[in-house]
């Protein structure tokens, strides 16, 4: 337990710095250290007042407020579920914009740039929007529609003065697409089995 710990606390404190520093970020990880990202990238958004907003493709929304059931006390993060009703899950949460299908890109940006409009932020509160997964849009998309989505959606949000965190599983990393995607951020972080 003391070694996750400390790999959760350790990507945890290089995400940060990562995401300060840099309008974009870019984080490659094996699949099997993909819960501890997790837990490392939910640590971060607990332990902030920044605006926080969470696209999900890979889990539906109701998986994760499983695993962090603390989430609902958190007012400073939102979430857009593109995955919940593809899968006829019905349950509904207040904090929790739910998508029809990960295929309205569209959709799916207008959102984001809606729930960072609709935020009254404070001059030294920083915006943050994290992408699970671009790995996951892939699957539900034509590669060269995801690269053009994700190019319009980082430019977007560079001028909105969002920072962006955009998580790539590994294991489909060799996609060209996605090798093309995730050089379009400021800085790649590559997670590995023994990083620390």
């Amino acid at each position: 337990m003391a070694m996750a710990n400390t790999i959760i606390e350790g990507l945890r404190e290089r995400i940060s710095t990562a995401a300060k520093i840099n309008q974009s970020v870019g984080i490659i990880v094996p699949g099997n250290n993909y819960s501890e990202l997790l837990e490392a990238i939910f640590d971060q958004m607990f332990s902030t007042n920044d605006i926080w907003t969470y696209v999900t493709v890979t889990k539906p929304f109701d998986s994760i407020i499983k695993t962090f059931p603390n989430l609902s006390d958190h007012r400073n993060i939102r979430f857009i579920d593109c995955i919940s009703r593809a899968a006829g899950i019905s349950k509904l949460y207040p904090e929790c914009i739910y998508i029809e299908s990960p295929t309205m890109l569209e959709k799916i940006s207008m959102e984001i740039i809606n729930i960072f409009h609709d935020a009254n932020v404070e001059e030294n509160i920083n915006k943050y929007l994290v992408i699970d997964s671009l790995s996951a849009l892939m699957i539900y998309n034509d590669p060269e529609t995801v690269t053009e989505f994700f190019y319009h959606l980082i430019n977007k949000t560079r001028t909105e003065n969002i920072h962006s965190i955009s998580l790539v599983v590994e294991e489909e990393e060799t996609n060209k697409y996605l090798n093309k995607i995730i050089f379009l951020n400021d800085k790649i972080l590559r997670v590995r089995d023994s990083f620390i």
